[in-house]
């Protein structure tokens, strides 16, 4: 018997964060929020394993994690 096992991770922009100042390159300007999830693929489905969420630098590219509470508050915030 076969079995056909994957992983795979999928990454979303969902928005922007604010105004902030890069500690890591010292770029100044709006981050963008991230949302990835990794999946495990068994045979043709797709199963959620891991989601991170988290806001980036776009100048560098550092990235600094976020709480699932946090990432929710700073969309709902981006919306006002």
């Amino acid at each position: 018997m076969f079995f056909f096992i994957g992983m795979h991770s999928t990454r979303k922009d969902c928005g922007i964060e604010g105004y902030h100042r890069c500690t890591r390159c010292g770029h100044v300007g709006d981050w963008h929020l991230y949302k990835e999830t990794s999946w495990l693929i068994l045979l043709i489905i797709p199963i959620p394993v891991r989601v991170r969420y988290y806001c980036a630098c776009p100048g560098c590219g550092g990235t600094a994690k976020m709480s699932r509470e946090a990432f929710q508050a700073a969309l709902r915030e981006a919306e006002h």
